[in-house]
């Protein structure tokens, strides 16, 4: 259902299945949103308040991190290369920073 609703972001204008679409996963994913438990229920509001199609990749890359780490069934491999990943960006980020207010 979840996967539905971020492929029906990716609709052009006057496409009536996909519109169809985003409003029935709309509303099923908020009635199922408080049923679940954590990390799914943590995805589905991600989702919803922010849709992946209308976001960047980089400034939600730490919720999704936290959303797998949930999961348990997490790759440790994958795992510490998605935060050193991340780390290794924002420390990139912070000198732009210093560079800009110098």
């Amino acid at each position: 259902m979840l996967e539905l609703y971020e492929a029906a972001h990716f609709q052009l204008h006057g496409e009536n299945i996909l519109e169809e679409a985003l409003s029935f996963t709309t509303f099923h994913l908020k009635l199922v949103e408080t049923r679940v438990d954590y990390p799914l229920s943590t995805q589905i509001a991600n989702a919803i308040k922010r849709p992946l199609r209308k976001s960047l990749p980089r400034l939600i890359a730490r919720s999704y991190i936290s959303i797998y780490e949930g999961y348990g069934t997490q790759d440790e491999n994958l795992m510490k290369f998605a935060k050193l990943d991340f780390k290794i960006l924002q420390h990139l980020h912070k000198i732009e920073i210093n560079k800009i207010n110098r």
